[in-house]
């Protein structure tokens, strides 16, 4: 694996490169001064000036305030999208592998790689790890939002539509946008202390954990002409619980528990004695977070601007596994005597670095950019086993290591003129874009068959570190892919009340081939208070690289000790091929929308109906039998699969009164499986079709003065289902009701300059329904950590302190 030590003393001398820069520049324009942030947006539209309101597409835009006075859980992005967002959906989830340390979000229902994620209009990187054991975004390598400091971030803007045909792959559901902020001057340092205040009534206790403390600074530097603005974050969370009283494993669902002996023998004593007791885990695993971030520009003597920014990311984190009985095929007594739980131990390491040239040439406005992503996902085990290797395996495990880099260059021109009488502007730009993506293997205890054959429940000894195997070097990989394309973006203002857009994007990969998509959008001014708006587009999600070669697997003891293996293969590998697995190709789209805006005064309301159809959705498919290849007894591999139709819509109002401001929206979704291989898993339609809230209602209300500051929020969650199938016909099923969620936020200011607040996620303590007992797994896990999307961590309460310069 590379080291990113290089990269971070890159970083660090950016500041140190910039400033030589802008004192060998002359005087200059002030190109590099923040733009009127409250008026334009950079996604959705590539005319100069474009705001939200006059976008013929949907897009939302969160300021810099929205992002401090959030009333949510450490500040946190993805919470502040979900929060504000109606169509944003982004669970805690629980017991996940590595779902736990990377959070992933979805749009309209989508998956969460079907949402292009931005940096200054310019591509992110997704993470390295793909997540397998996670309900929602199963399958899907997902931008990780919480890499990027929250006090570096001027704005957020959310693109409500797809947009394939301007931005590329991946923007099927939409576009999220975040900029980066660019003040030459001031700034700011905060911190926050909170935790959970909770009480767990299924164990009737008042508990006090998930301890969050966060530490930030921004600060602006002029640089002559030009801006130099860093920032950085420190957050460290403690680990929350909210499992129930242990009643112990009373029958053998082979997908979480091996043989254990049964209750009530002599044999099974040791598990017994553990009834009644909290021995799993539900919640938030530990976390310690360093995210830091520049932005920086200068304006050269030929009036174009030399720009950069980036950002780093250092996160330690933690997520619990299912728990081991002390007398199990899946431990070793003599080295856990009481049972153990297998605790997943990640190092994320995310880089990121951006540079470009931008300014006007021949009345060409002109943006030449290179940049360059990488996300490394260290990961482990800690208090595990590999019960074959007896009294002499380690606790401790190495299990991989994977690392996804990304290097995307762009060459764009933009300008208006006039056809006639009619205004015009036209974009045009070139892609090329490099991925890579290798891994490593594992510890050699962490995947290899040790001595031991009989297990201490009365089966076989497990194989591997418990919670996971390890990679091991045959399944390891090294690949890359190019890409190449070039699109052509152009608007018309027909009259001074009707706007066209058009786009087409041409896109060349190496592996899979090329595609070509296209959109129509319009907006229509009726009067001057009411307009609509309209889009129709094709767009699609090229295979990730994660998707096309997933590898790993899981080995067991067969008859007579021979070593049997369920394996995890990349699509192009011969076995899978013999077994209908073929080269994955683009997910395809195609998507409608119509609304309208009507506003008056300080009231306005938006309404925009969506369908997005998705032919050949890319999933994880089930386990196939494999006959008559030696050591191997079953096969799963990633592909084309599914079709889908999503249907549904947004409505959002406001209202500004005096020193008040409120908000209502709504969302509701619905996304159906038009097509699927016979056989297709019944849990895998639950997770496509109704494990997301079926709908979701936000009202918000401000109100400020020169002193305080107060928000009030509601969010209502809608409905959601989950669907088991344990085999055997045994598919229990629980519907879980809606729930709101009550934020606060009162912020008293001090003096002009320092302030301090208190504040509450969830205020009123409210938890989701109980999962009923096929579910719980036995009273363990009382709520549904998979797909619940308020999580099950009750009540957050915070105090926090800012001070500006």
């Amino acid at each position: 694996m590379k080291t990113l030590t290089g990269e971070i003393l890159v970083f660090a001398s950016i500041a140190t490169l910039f400033s030589g820069a802008s004192l060998a520049q002359g005087s200059s324009s002030s190109s590099a001064s923040s733009p009127d942030l409250e008026e334009i947006t950079v996604v959705g539209s590539r005319s100069p000036g474009r705001s939200a309101e006059d976008s013929p597409v949907p897009v939302d835009v969160l300021t810099a305030d929205d992002l401090v006075q959030s009333g949510t859980i450490g500040g946190e992005i993805g919470s502040l999208l979900q929060s504000n967002i109606p169509s944003f959906n982004m669970p805690r989830q629980s017991n996940s592998d590595q779902a736990d340390m990377v959070r992933a979000a979805q749009l309209r229902g989508l998956n969460p790689d079907q949402v292009l994620v931005l940096v200054n209009g310019k591509r992110r990187h997704t993470s390295s790890v793909i997540s397998v054991e996670s309900k929602l975004g199963r399958g899907s390598a997902a931008v990780d939002f919480n890499n990027i400091p929250t006090s570096a971030i001027e704005r957020i803007e959310v693109l409500r539509d797809g947009a394939a045909a301007q931005y590329g792959s991946d923007a099927i559901a939409g576009v999220i946008n975040i900029v980066l902020k660019q003040g030459s001057e001031g700034g700011n340092i905060s911190a926050s202390y909170g935790a959970h205040m909770t009480s767990v009534d299924v164990i009737d206790e008042d508990i006090t954990d998930g301890q969050t403390a966060v530490f930030s600074f921004n600060r602006g530097f002029s640089l002559g002409d030009g801006y130099l603005n860093v920032s950085g974050e420190y957050r460290d969370r403690s680990a929350t619980n909210r499992a129930g009283f242990d009643q112990l494993p009373t029958i053998g669902f082979a997908e979480f528990i091996v043989p254990v002996p049964p209750s009530g023998t002599p044999e099974a004593a040791p598990n017994d004695a553990l009834a009644g007791q909290r021995n799993y885990r539900l919640g938030d695993g530990e976390s310690e977070d360093i995210n830091l971030s520049f932005s920086a520009g200068v304006g050269l003597d030929s009036g174009f601007e030399l720009y950069s920014f980036g950002t780093y990311s250092d996160r330690d984190a933690q997520g619990a596994n299912f728990f081991r009985y002390p007398v199990a095929d899946d431990n070793v007594a003599a080295i856990h005597p009481a049972g153990f739980l297998p605790i997943g131990v990640a190092k994320v390491t995310d880089f990121s670095l951006a540079a470009g040239l931008k300014g006007e040439l021949s009345d060409w406005r002109v943006d030449g950019s290179f940049v360059f992503g990488q996300n490394t996902f260290d990961d482990n085990l800690e208090n595990s086993v590999n019960p074959s290797l007896g009294a002499a395996s380690p606790t401790s495990f190495h299990r991989a290591e994977y690392e996804y880099s990304q290097t995307v260059i762009n060459l764009d021109a933009s300008r208006g003129f006039d056809l006639g009488n009619l205004p015009v502007n036209i974009a045009t730009g070139l892609e090329f874009r490099r991925e890579s993506y290798e891994s490593s293997a594992g510890d050699e205890a962490s995947y290899i068959a040790g001595p031991v054959t009989a297990g201490e429940g009365g089966g076989t000894a497990r194989i591997g570190s418990q919670g996971g195997s390890g990679l091991r070097p045959d399944e390891t990989f090294d690949v890359d892919r190019d890409s190449f394309a070039v699109f052509l973006d152009a608007e018309f203002e027909l009259t001074e009340a009707v706007l066209l857009s058009a786009a087409v994007r041409f896109e060349d990969f190496d592996d899979f081939g090329n595609t070509t998509n296209g959109k129509l959008a319009a907006r229509w001014e009726l009067t001057d208070d009411f307009a609509v708006r309209g889009a129709v587009s094709t767009g699609f999600r090229a295979p990730s690289l994660a998707q096309a070669f997933f590898s790993g697997s899981s080995t067991s003891f067969g008859p007579g000790g021979a070593l049997i293996s369920t394996v995890n293969l990349p699509t192009s590998d011969p076995l899978a091929i013999a077994n209908g697995a073929a080269e994955l190709e683009p997910e395809e789209s195609d998507s409608r929308s119509i609304g309208f805006i009507w506003g008056h005064d300080a009231f306005s309301v938006t309404f925009d109906y969506y369908e997005i159809d998705i032919d050949d959705r890319i999933v994880l498919g089930g386990t196939l039998p494999v006959t008559g290849v030696p050591g191997i007894e079953g096969i799963r591999f990633f592909g084309n699969a599914i079709d889908t139709e999503t249907e549904g819509f947004d409505l959002v109002a406001t209202y500004s009164l005096d020193q008040w401001n409120f908000s209502a929206a709504y969302n509701d979704s619905e996304t159906t499986v038009v097509k699927s291989p016979a056989g297709f898993s019944i849990e895998e339609i639950n997770t496509l079709e109704t494990a997301a809230p079926e709908d979701k209602v936000i009202l918000s209300t401000t109100w400020s003065n020169d002193r305080v500051s107060v928000l009030l929020r509601g969010v209502r969650f809608g409905e959601t289902k989950r669907v088991f199938d344990f085999g055997g016909g045994f598919e229990p099923t629980q519907i879980y009701d809606a729930e709101w969620s009550i934020d606060t936020d009162v912020q008293f200011n001090i003096s002009d300059s320092w302030s301090v607040a208190v504040g509450a996620n969830n205020l009123l303590d409210e938890y989701p329904d109980e999962s009923i007992f096929d579910i719980s797994f036995f009273g363990n896990l009382p709520y549904d950590g998979g797909i619940v999307p308020s999580g099950v961590n009750g009540r957050f309460v915070y105090l926090r302190t800012s001070y500006d310069f």
